[in-house]
């Protein structure tokens, strides 16, 4: 190749690098929104190669010093943003979440679409046989609301919630981690897991309004932790799905280097959920259990709900 194909062929990217260059002289990488970041850091990624295949292959041609130039403009605002450890959580909690969060959310809301079918399914199934309850969930939680041997608890108080609690948490904490992992069995493992998990809390549900027990009650339970916890699982699943579509989907990148750039993606929401599910869990822990009216605890629950969707419109200003 001469050196004005490879101008040809790559100076429409150079130029969209020169401009980020430009508007970066005014304000902090920070500033931009994520996609705009995830460009930015692509097209100083390929820069770099093509600076590397010019000094190669043209060391006295005319592209060696602009590229040379562009891609050392480039390196100082594209590291400048990782000097401030504090400045970066703050940007992270205050903005970087939630921004990461919308520019992925057609996988978020396919996880939680997901998952709410498998309610739905389960829930139906449950509704016309309890019999079916046991392909959805363990023995020990078909008992806890039951009583065992077919004998039905009489009312909320008998109802072993100690033993629903902790397996129900110990539980979203694996799916949350199995839904993220999930990604590297190209989603199949993802897919699995949003919907048995969505069709546990579906059956779960069934069994407990056929068992006579007050629902308002059953769902002061499991909702004050339950909102902020399948956000968690959400973004989990979304996480998985983006692993998933980077190794089946490559498009100009080799297989390898897709599936290493959509971990880095995925890996960027890793400290946001674990900050969800400790907060779950320190509500699971604290609240939930306290002997208060079932609708103060679902006041709560539904308040939780509304913070987190105003932070995250916050955020996005």
């Amino acid at each position: 190749m001469t050196e004005d194909s490879f101008i040809r062929k790559n100076e429409g990217k150079w130029r969209k690098l020169e401009s980020y260059n430009d508007r970066l002289r005014r304000k902090r990488v920070s500033a931009l929104k994520l996609e705009e970041i995830n460009e930015f850091a692509e097209l100083y990624r390929s820069t770099s190669l093509n600076l590397a295949y010019a000094k190669t292959r043209y060391p006295n041609g005319r592209s060696v010093p602009y590229l040379n130039q562009l891609a050392g403009i480039a390196h100082q605002h594209f590291y400048l943003r990782r000097k401030s450890g504090w400045s970066s959580v703050s940007y992270y909690l205050s903005k970087g979440f939630a921004r990461a969060l919308r520019a992925n959310r057609v996988y978020f809301y396919f996880s939680m679409a997901l998952f709410l079918a498998g309610v739905s399914i389960s829930l139906i199934m449950v509704r016309a046989d309890t019999g079916y309850a046991g392909l959805f969930l363990p023995a020990e939680y078909i008992q806890a609301v039951t009583g065992g041997s077919g004998q039905q608890v009489q009312s909320a108080a008998d109802l072993n919630y100690s033993l629903l609690s902790a397996g129900i948490m110990t539980n979203n904490i694996y799916v949350s981690l199995t839904a993220f992992a999930g990604g590297v069995t190209v989603g199949a493992g993802t897919l699995a897991i949003l919907f048995y998990n969505g069709a546990m809390i579906g059956a779960l549900s069934a069994l407990t309004a056929i068992s006579g027990l007050d629902m308002a009650n059953f769902f002061s339970l499991i909702l004050p932790h339950g909102f902020i916890e399948l956000t968690a699982i959400f973004i989990s699943g979304a996480c998985g799905l983006i692993i998933a579509k980077a190794i089946l989907i490559p498009g100009d990148l080799k297989r390898k280097d897709s599936f290493i750039k959509g971990a880095k993606e995925a890996a960027y929401f890793i400290p946001g959920i674990v900050i969800l599910l400790v907060i779950a869990g320190l509500i699971e822990g604290f609240f939930t259990p306290l002997p208060i009216l079932p609708w103060v605890k679902l006041a709560f629950s539904f308040a939780a709900l509304g913070l987190m969707l105003l932070g995250y419109r916050l955020a996005l200003r």
